[in-house]
C-alpha cells in the first residue's frame, strides 16, 4: 500500500509532494522528488491517532510525513492499537453510553448525593454559622417586611412563658429556641430561623382560640429546628451557588448567600417532605404534652378558614393530606 501526502524538511514550512509504503522487510520507505530513503519503525517518530488531527510521522533528522488520508496511513502502520483514546471517539454507542451513564451520576447525584453531602456539611458546620445567619435573616425581614409587634406586654409574657414551660417537657433541640414577636399582613403564620428562633405573628396569636391550638403551630415551628430543614434547605440551596463561585470566582460573601436564600425560604416554605416532617414532630409531641392532637386539627382548621379571606400560610398549602394524617394519628 502506497500512501500519498506531503513532507516538510526540517525546521521548514515548505511542502513537498511525498509518499510512504511499508516494505516488506517492516522499514518505511519515504519517496520524494529528491529521492527515496528507508528507515525503521523504530527509528521514526509517529504521533497517536487523536479525533481528526493528521497522523505525522516524523523521521530522524527532522523531517515530518503528513498523509492526505490519516486512516489509510494507520491502517498502514497500525497506529490505531496504540491509542484507547482514539478508539473511543470515532464510537459512537459508547459515545451514548457515556453520556447516559453521566446522566445516570447526575440523577444519583441530585437523589442522593446532595442530600447526603448537606447532611453531612450541617453536622460539622460550627454553631456560629446557624447563629449568624438566623441573626441576619431576622434582621433582613424587620428592615423590609416585619413590624413590631403589637401584642400587649401582658399578652407577650404568658406566651414567653408558656413557651419556657413547653421547652423543659420537650427532648433537646440542636440549637437554644426562643419566642419572637412581630406583624405582618401575610396572613396567620409563625416561622423558624437557623439561631432557633421561633417568629409568631399577632396575626396567628388573634387567630388561635385556646393556648394549645398556639402550641400546635409552635411545635410545628419546633419541627423544623429539631430537624434541622432550615440549615439543611440553606446548605442545600447555597452548594449550587458556592460551585458557581468557585469557578466564576464570584466574592460574595457566604454568610450574605445565606441569608438571602434563608428570607426566601422562610417567606415561601419547605419542602413537601419537610413539612410533613414537622407535622409528625409536632403531633406526637402534642399528644405526649396535651393527649391529643384535637387542638391542632382545630388550628388547621381555623387556618384554612383564612384563605377565603387572605393569603393562607405557604407552608399549610404543602399539605394536601394534612387533616387525614391528623385524624389518624387522634385515633
Amino acid at each position: 500500500m502506497i500512501v500519498s501526502g506531503i513532507c516538510h524538511p526540517p525546521r521548514s514550512s515548505e511542502k513537498r509532494d511525498a509518499s510512504v509504503q511499508l516494505l516488506p522487510s517492516g522499514q518505511l520507505q519515504l519517496v520524494t522528488e529528491l529521492g527515496q530513503q528507508e528507515w525503521s519503525l523504530t527509528e521514526l517518530e509517529i504521533s497517536k491517532p487523536l479525533g481528526n488531527l493528521p497522523i505525522k510521522v516524523t523521521f530522524p533528522g527532522g523531517m515530518q510525513f503528513i498523509a492526505h488520508d490519516s486512516r489509510s496511513l494507520e491502517r498502514m502502520l497500525g497506529a490505531g492499537k496504540s491509542s484507547r483514546l482514539h478508539r473511543v471517539e470515532r464510537n459512537i454507542p459508547m459515545i451514548a453510553a457515556s453520556l447516559a451513564a453521566m446522566l445516570v451520576v447526575f440523577v444519583l447525584m441530585f437523589t442522593h448525593g446532595v442530600p447526603w453531602l448537606t447532611g453531612a456539611l450541617v453536622r460539622v458546620m460550627p454553631e456560629q454559622v446557624p447563629q449568624l445567619v438566623g441573626e441576619h435573616v431576622l434582621a433582613t425581614l424587620d428592615e423590609h417586611m416585619l413590624e413590631p409587634s403589637a401584642l400587649t406586654v401582658s399578652q407577650q409574657t404568658a406566651i414567653s412563658d408558656r413557651f419556657s414551660r413547653m421547652n423543659t417537657n420537650l427532648p433537646p433541640l440542636p440549637v437554644q429556641p426562643k419566642l419572637v414577636f412581630r406583624r405582618w399582613g401575610n396572613g396567620p403564620n409563625a416561622m423558624a430561623l437557623s439561631d432557633g428562633s421561633v417568629i409568631v405573628f399577632d396575626s396567628l396569636v388573634e387567630l388561635a382560640e385556646t393556648s394549645e391550638q398556639l402550641d400546635s403551630i409552635i411545635l410545628h415551628e419546633l419541627g423544623h429546628i429539631q430537624n434541622q430543614h432550615v440549615m439543611k434547605s440553606l446548605v442545600r440551596s447555597t452548594l449550587l451557588s458556592a460551585a458557581v463561585a468557585v469557578v466564576t470566582g464570584e466574592s460574595t460573601g457566604l454568610i450574605d448567600t445565606f441569608s438571602g436564600i434563608g428570607v426566601f425560604l422562610v417567606t415561601q416554605g419547605y419542602s413537601r417532605t419537610a413539612e410533613e416532617e414537622a407535622d409528625e414532630y409536632a403531633a406526637g409531641q402534642m399528644v405526649r404534652l396535651y393527649g391529643s392532637v384535637v387542638p391542632m386539627r382545630q388550628m388547621f382548621e381555623l387556618l384554612n378558614e383564612t384563605a377565603g379571606s387572605g393569603e393562607l400560610p405557604e407552608w399549610l398549602s404543602t399539605h394536601p393530606e394534612l387533616e387525614s394524617r391528623i385524624e389518624g394519628l387522634s385515633q
